[in-house]
């Protein structure tokens, strides 16, 4: 029996959609689950080691021709997303030349934060040399970092001394207007040269369509478990991100946030196309809100 190889992010994002899924077809023989970070995703969706996942929208723009996408299904926010953020020690405004860290664990908040820094903020990227942390890049010694995740969220409710937090969503918003799409569902196109998992990619999109309506009425039932996986967090705080900070939503207005994030990359010289969007199953709705869109 060939299975279809999910992509799982370990992240507190995405375990009410996943809890659900699995709940729904997680018995099934034909789908196997692979959990990791997002930049762990990312690998091995261009190797082709998992069919689909939920992964970097820049990973998307740096190989589109080997992937397709979901229609209708993201990882977003519409304004401030909690869980990717700028630590810094200096004004945003005011940023002396230095070193930021970065974090390792994810593709396309790296290329949002030079976005913020180098296109709307007009800093030089000559003034700031850029380090990668392997498991986590923020110290007390650093005087910025980019940290995403758990521990970004953690971090946003409880700042360490001396340092600012900035919500890279909402300086997105401010500046734009418009949602910022952090992941989309990709899927691996020669998933598609096997007739057999085409089927199963289908079922896929319809169940985690049907999750996605559905999903806000679940997630009381779920902290029982973040009581567990996530003690640092409190059920207010957990609660207030899934339903007010992430969306799964990938509608024409976050389609536009993620064209313009895709054009002002390719402006900003840090992608060297704007990619087209190719969606499985074809989506009349997705395609037609995405022609839509300015340079698509």
């Amino acid at each position: 029996m060939t299975r279809l190889i999910i992509g799982e992010i370990d992240f507190l994002n995405c375990l009410p959609l996943f809890t659900r899924l699995q709940k729904g077809g997680g018995s099934r023989d034909d789908w196997q689950f692979v959990k990791g970070d997002p930049a762990r995703l990312n690998g091995c969706l261009a190797a082709g080691s998992i069919d689909i996942s939920p992964s970097s929208s820049m990973e998307y723009a740096l190989r589109s021709s080997r992937y397709f996408l979901f229609p209708r299904l993201a990882i977003s926010s519409h304004r401030e997303v909690q869980s990717v953020i700028f630590l810094s020690r200096q004004p945003l405004e005011k940023l002396r030349p230095g070193t930021i860290a970065l974090t390792s664990q994810s593709l396309t908040s790296v290329y949002l934060l030079q976005l913020i820094l180098f296109h709307f903020h007009r800093y030089e990227p000559d003034d700031f040399t850029f380090t990668t942390g392997e498991i986590q890049p923020f110290t007390a010694d650093s005087p910025a970092a980019l940290v995403i995740g758990d521990q970004a969220l953690h971090l946003y409710h409880r700042p360490p001394a001396g340092f600012r937090v900035y919500d890279l969503g909402a300086l997105w918003y401010r500046f734009t207007g418009l949602p910022f799409v952090y992941a989309l569902w990709i899927g691996n196109r020669r998933a598609l040269d096997s007739g057999d998992k085409e089927e199963q990619l289908r079922e896929l999109h319809r169940q985690l369509l049907a999750d996605k309506s559905r999903l806000p009425r679940f997630f009381p039932d779920l902290l029982e478990l973040t009581d567990r996986l996530y003690p640092r967090l409190s059920r207010e705080v957990i609660l207030n991100y899934w339903q007010r900070a992430i969306s799964y939503d990938l509608g024409p207005r976050e389609l536009a946030g993620l064209r313009l994030f895709y054009r002002l990359a390719h402006e900003n010289r840090l992608l060297a196309a704007v990619p087209r969007l190719s969606f499985f199953p074809d989506d009349p709705q997705a395609r037609t809100a995405a022609e839509a869109i300015p340079g698509q």
